[in-house]
């Protein structure tokens, strides 16, 4: 496209150049002017972050705002000494006309980028609907965007039903969704609430809904992401047992027989639960035992930022404890921001390597605030499960003389942690580990 115009004239009086690191247009500008790349390349920002870089000639960008007439979506900066041609919004017919070549190049380039989108959110809407919670996705209007499969079953309701309409029209009471969504946005954290909604089959269900805040690079409010659990089964037991506090009588003459059956059957019952407990103690002890023997080996070359030592000393680490029976599948080395330092598997997968320099920013740290302990369960994409695959890990305070400086993460293994010691993510949030004062 470009061969055949460049030689022209009459094109002189739209080149335009732009020094290294020099702005062309920031994201939320009026501007709605068009540029092909000459030479050079040019780096896409949203917010701070850089998303991509342009360097074809011939390419074109800026289109997305003369074309919807909005605000710039991004910014773009020169990544080198750039040449570019720049058509004003209003000259934009005029200069369709004169080079014909190039509108046909800009639908061609449009419709593979059209293609290119719809490929990801083809992507995405698949992901969406390997997880097991109803996804809701919600814009700055309330509007529902993305529902998945799970959300379903769960709402009782089909995908053309809610699109686009308000997400409170989904609830049995829409002013406390309403408010619920204006408290999250106030404290800006994950939160979590139980909210009412009538299921077209199974009639009022109870909905454990979690929700993160989306804002773009700007902190601008840009849309609500929720995730749904059915919890009615749990309500209706809270609400049995608030009914039963009032039958005294019946429930002393109860206790008084299982105080019985407790006392002359203890001994034929009671080694399975003692077994179990003292499972349970044993993995908590060796959890704290092998905590502090891995912040011993890994807090110097942790804080001095030196990645080989800490991999050398996690691989020893694994040595040691081979055949040992531990529920450990591998693990992570988490900064102050919550991005990987370092990882390591005990079975030696090869994507454990790639995790360097992602980010657990998005998971939830849940657990006792007065505990060294969290317990997380992020979902991780790698080669055997390109979709996600949800993981249960228990992440421990690392810090120095000097504060803190992040987490170390055991990976755990849930089939493991199931067969040999009877316990799950919940038994897990139970554990506390006492903080030590300096």
């Amino acid at each position: 496209m470009l061969d055949e115009i460049l030689d022209n004239p009459a094109l002189e009086k739209y080149f335009t150049t732009f020094k290294v690191g020099q702005t062309i247009f920031l994201e939320g500008d009026p501007s709605q002017d068009l540029y092909i790349l000459v030479s050079g390349q040019v780096d896409i920002l949203k917010g701070n972050n850089k998303i991509t870089e342009v360097s074809e000639a011939g390419s074109l960008f800026g289109e997305m705002s003369f074309l919807l007439g909005a605000k710039r979506t991004a910014s773009v900066k020169a990544g080198s000494d750039v040449k570019v041609i720049r058509i004003p919004k209003e000259e934009v017919t005029l200069f369709l006309n004169e080079f014909s070549a190039v509108g046909g190049e800009i639908s061609r380039l449009l419709a593979q980028r059209l293609d290119n989108a719809s490929q990801i959110v083809y992507g995405l809407k698949e992901f969406c609907n390997q997880i097991p919670d109803a996804v809701i996705l919600t814009d700055e209007d309330g509007k529902v965007l993305v529902w998945n499969s799970a959300a379903e079953r769960v709402y009782g309701r089909e995908w053309r039903q809610l699109h686009r309409k308000s997400a409170d029209e989904i609830y049995e009471e829409p002013d406390v969704y309403r408010k619920f969504i204006e408290e999250v946005q106030s404290k800006y954290p994950v939160s979590e609430k139980v909210l009412k909604i009538r299921h077209p089959e199974k009639g009022i269900r109870y909905i454990s809904t979690s929700t993160t805040v989306l804002y773009d690079g700007h902190h601008n409010f840009q849309g609500v992401l929720s995730l749904g659990r059915d919890v009615t089964s749990v309500q209706k037991l809270e609400r049995r047992y608030r009914r039963a506090r009032y039958w005294l009588i019946p429930s002393f003459i109860v206790l008084g027989m299982m105080a019985l059956a407790i006392f002359f059957g203890y001994p034929y019952f009671s080694k399975g639960y003692k077994a179990t407990d003292i499972k349970k103690e044993y993995l908590r002890n060796q959890l704290s035992k092998d905590y502090l023997f891995l912040k011993t080996l890994l807090i110097k070359p942790f804080s001095a930022g030196e990645r080989s030592q800490t991999t050398k000393q996690m691989k020893e680490f694994f040595g040691i404890l081979k055949g040992s029976g531990v529920p450990y599948k591998g693990l992570v080395l988490l900064d102050r921001d919550k991005k990987v330092f370092d990882a390591f598997s005990i079975k030696g997968e090869k994507d454990i390597t790639t995790m360097a320099g992602s980010s657990y920013a998005g998971v939830v740290f849940e657990g006792d605030k007065d505990s060294l302990h969290r317990v997380l369960t992020p979902y991780h994409v790698d080669s055997r499960h390109p979709m996600g695959d949800k993981g249960l890990e228990i992440a421990f305070v690392m810090a120095n003389g000097s504060g803190f400086l992040g987490w170390v993460v055991f990976q755990m293994d849930s089939d493991i942690l199931k067969r040999e010691y009877d316990m799950d993510e919940e038994d897990l949030k139970g554990f506390h580990f006492k903080k030590k004062n300096p």
